[in-house]
């Protein structure tokens, strides 16, 4: 029997459940977001590993036959978060990892004055 089932007062602990489960998705959200900006704004992904990322996408599938059979709540948006998120920066690293970064448009104004000096 879960805590708080037939109980009184039941009915609060499942709602203190979600509001942490709702706090804890938010935060990690929040916490992974700077690192897809980056990821997307300098396209320098070669810190990451391949292998890590192949690893968690396929741990994010298998938790997923676990996640999705549970009630809609917090949890789902988070899985469904951490399922995108570690999708795209597989896809990133896999298009990205390895190639010349892109010059900024500051480093091509540089390279053009320089060669025109």
């Amino acid at each position: 029997m879960r805590a708080g089932v037939g109980h009184e007062g039941g009915g609060e602990v499942m709602e203190m459940a979600v509001l942490a489960g709702s706090m804890s998705t938010a935060i990690f959200v929040g916490s992974a977001l700077p690192m897809l900006a980056k990821a997307a704004r300098t396209r320098d992904l070669d810190s990451y590993s391949r292998g890590q990322l192949v690893l968690a996408n396929l741990g994010n599938a298998v938790n997923s036959v676990y996640v999705f059979s549970l009630p809609v709540g917090p949890i789902w948006f988070l899985h469904l978060f951490n399922l995108a998120c570690t999708l795209l920066m597989l896809v990133w690293h896999l298009r990205y990892a390895g190639r010349a970064r892109p010059m900024s448009l500051d480093e091509e104004l540089e390279e053009l004055t320089r060669s025109l000096v």
